[in-house]
């Protein structure tokens, strides 16, 4: 009979131990090492540029009469690089809630979730989710429809859990959100063109070809004679009317 009572006191322990494991350390991590699927890692956090643009400025206008004053600008190009940067994420557009025979996994509207990055599962990709204030990781397709799995990252390996959801409203989808900004870049090429005034009947003109950044560059000094008529400064056509010490009149002609 103490034989008997033994062997079940044994096996109630026994029976004890085991559920405080299982409690401790589930299942998914006991196989983490061993098993899940590889995380193909997407730097979201980060700006990326999307495009580039040249922006190309002038302070004249081309084919009309126009007057420069002594010291300056008779005509001056400046080149830009302007960058498009963006920023992704996704945002839950209302309520949702992913049911199983445990406790449901809740999704609030207006929340941001991260797209940390993507794996493949029988040969199909799925987007990896992550809400901020949670260990849940959500799938989602490429269309950021929320699939009934939940998972857990253990070992840079994605582990999915067994329990399968049942995800209200059927086929919820996350929505994209784009943070943009546009960047405009120091001047990278340009040039400047000043009107110096008249003397001993000569008129004098100099020139600064900016090096990028629009810090330093070359100058240069032109002189014509002071008569109406064409002069061509590093291609910028000038067709004087009238000029003086202190002004000149002139148009810059475009063909």
């Amino acid at each position: 009979m103490k034989a008997w009572k033994i062997l079940a006191i044994t096996i109630s322990l026994s029976g004890c131990i085991y559920a405080g494991e299982y409690d401790i350390l589930p299942v998914g991590d006991v196989l983490a090492g061993f098993s899940g699927h590889h995380i193909d890692y997407l730097n979201t956090k980060e700006e990326r540029l999307l495009d580039s643009e040249r922006l190309h400025e002038t302070n004249f206008k081309s084919n009309k009469l126009l007057t420069a004053y002594k010291g300056y600008s008779v005509a001056n190009t400046k080149d830009y690089i302007k960058n498009y940067y963006v920023q992704d994420a996704i945002i839950a557009p209302s309520d949702a809630v992913m049911t199983s025979g445990v406790s449901p996994a809740e999704i609030k509207s207006g929340e941001k979730y991260e797209v940390i990055g993507r794996t493949f599962i029988d040969g199909e990709q799925f987007y990896i989710i992550t809400p901020e204030l949670s260990n849940d990781i959500f799938l989602t397709d490429e269309n950021y429809t929320l699939q009934p799995y939940l998972g857990r990252i253990r070992n840079n390996k994605l582990i999915i859990l067994d329990n399968k959801y049942i995800v209200k409203p059927e086929g919820y989808q996350f929505e994209p959100i784009t943070k943009s900004r546009v960047l405009q870049s120091d001047m990278v090429s340009g040039f400047d063109i000043k009107y110096e005034g008249v003397q001993n009947n000569i008129m004098r003109f100099t020139i600064m070809h900016y090096d990028a950044g629009g810090s330093t560059g070359a100058f240069k000094t032109y002189s014509f004679e002071n008569i109406p008529g064409l002069v061509e400064i590093a291609g910028v056509k000038i067709k004087v009317f009238d000029a003086d010490d202190s002004r000149i009149e002139y148009m810059i002609i475009v063909d």
